[in-house]
């Protein structure tokens, strides 16, 4: 009677190991010397400390009311989500494209918001701030520009 067969091992393939090598390195080496190789790297966003307090971008819906509401920018059409980006270039930009970028967001707000006659772009200072040991938000919006959506003109 004869042994069974055993089966050759595959060892992995030398340009496997260098690849993986490669790759740990260019992920690793930014972090440890303290600079970020974007995209492989983003160790600053998840190792900066942040403060108690921050100033972003936001669009508030004004209601025949007055009545004001924080618009979230993920409940408008994905086309939206980041429009922080260009209402941050909005201080330094000539009153037509202010006008341009706020009442195409006032069109996507009056749309998702039918009552909605206004739109503010506003800064929101931000302060997390704790109180009676619970932490809480504090919003101070500082409007920074108007607008009506081409609706309710």
């Amino acid at each position: 009677m004869t042994a069974p067969a055993v089966p050759a091992v595959d060892s992995v393939p030398r340009s496997a190991k260098w690849f993986v090598g490669v790759i740990l390195a260019a992920l690793l080496i930014p972090g440890l010397i303290g600079f970020d190789a974007w995209p492989l790297t983003g160790w600053r966003l998840f190792s900066v400390s942040r403060g108690a307090s921050r100033v972003h971008w936001v669009v508030q819906a004004v209601d025949g009311d007055g009545d004001v509401r924080t618009v979230s920018l993920e409940d408008l059409p994905l086309r939206y989500r980041h429009a922080e980006w260009p209402m941050a270039d909005l201080p330094g930009a000539s009153e037509q494209r202010r006008e341009a970028v706020c009442t195409a967001l006032a069109d996507a707000v009056a749309r998702r918001y039918p009552s909605t006659v206004e739109v503010n772009i506003a800064q929101d200072h931000e302060r997390m701030l704790q109180q009676n040991g619970e932490w809480t938000v504090t919003h101070d919006p500082e409007v920074f520009h108007t607008c009506r959506p081409e609706s309710a003109a």
